[in-house]
């Protein structure tokens, strides 16, 4: 065999002008020997097991086994319809359903008792809520093929994550705010949007100057797909103003010329948040708080809704769980119904 008859050959030339030989395929990478005979061999090798491979992921498995209707769901409207958040997790339970078996009988499989053994073996509340979720996607695509008659992921008795209830005082951003000043700016930039335009700390990290113009921040959240345009609060259209904008860098927070990512912005917040004295407040509950400061400013649920997203069925549901029931509320609505009263007379 000839060297130009082997694919995924690369070289790379040493210091003294010799040649080094690698074997790349995607993104594995072999080195290979110097000595021909053996470089051509272990090319060769690798090459077969290549093939092989292809080979046995084009073949499509047996009807009505885990790999089959994996690749039905994937294909089907109820997968298309996911929003984009949504699918990066679905394809990770997904894949460790496959990962059991993908020739293994789906029916046969998954007993209610393997159903919840699966389950347990991960360790954390939401993973298993959320496998649970792509397990009755799967039975429902089963006994739409007729391969199996009911659900047995149905009706698990998973522990549901007791939903957070805090929320940020005026007391605590100026505190925050007042900590993040003088190391942080990019930091305080970050907050704000945050609590201006009641989005999620990944959807916030998107935004990018292009997307701030005539007076609105206009953004896709990458969760639900949904497309919006957040008119810009008057403090936080101030701040942004004077925000110095990079040559390279489109992201409206940014830091040393460069996008923030999630991991480095959650511990920058939390190590902030420590200094300023502040505890068991996260990023997260500033989209809540945002929520729950436009209602008390009299903004309806609609109105609400049109800015973070939500349905006004979920917008609903949080304002009545977490807006406070306090007397400045109460004085509030009978100085509504006053004021009409007093137009009707």
């Amino acid at each position: 065999m000839r060297v130009s008859e082997l694919r995924y050959l690369q070289t790379r030339r040493n210091a003294d002008g010799n040649l080094r030989w690698y074997w790349r395929r995607g993104g594995k990478v072999a080195r290979l020997p110097d000595d021909p005979v053996a470089r051509m061999t272990e090319a060769a090798r690798l090459n077969a097991l290549a093939d092989a491979a292809d080979a046995r992921q084009s073949a499509e498995p047996p009807h009505g086994t885990i790999g089959w209707l994996a690749a039905r769901y994937r294909a089907s409207d109820d997968w298309r319809d996911l929003a984009p958040g949504t699918v990066k997790y679905y394809k990770r339970f997904l894949n460790d359903i496959e990962a059991l078996g993908p020739q293994l009988d789906f029916a046969a499989a998954f007993t209610r008792r393997a159903v919840v053994d699966f389950l347990e073996t991960y360790p954390a509340r939401h993973q298993r809520r959320q496998c649970a979720a792509v397990l009755k996607a799967l039975f429902r695509r089963a006994r739409y093929h007729g391969l199996v008659d009911s659900d047995v992921a149905a009706g698990l008795r998973l522990k549901i994550t007791p939903p957070r209830a805090r929320l940020w005082s005026d007391y605590e951003i100026a505190a925050w705010l007042k900590a993040a000043e003088a190391a942080d700016p990019h930091m305080t930039t970050a907050f704000l949007l945050l609590l201006y335009t009641a989005q999620r700390p990944t959807d916030m990290l998107r935004m990018t100057w292009p997307h701030y113009a005539d007076g609105a921040i206009r953004l896709r959240q990458q969760k639900t797909g949904m497309l919006l345009e957040v008119p810009v609060h008057p403090d936080l259209a101030r701040h942004l103003d004077a925000v110095p904008r990079g040559r390279n860098c489109l992201a409206i927070v940014a830091y040393r010329g460069r996008s923030v990512g999630y991991a480095r912005f959650n511990e920058r917040f939390a190590r902030i948040t420590a200094a300023a004295e502040i505890e068991g407040a996260q990023a997260r509950d500033l989209r809540r708080t945002a929520m729950v400061n436009m209602a008390l400013a009299g903004a309806t649920a609609p109105q609400i809704a049109s800015v973070s997203g939500h349905s006004i069925e979920a917008t609903t549901r949080i304002l009545e769980t977490y807006l406070p029931k306090n007397r400045a509320l109460a004085e509030a609505a009978i100085t509504k119904l006053a004021d009409y009263r007093g137009k009707r007379a």
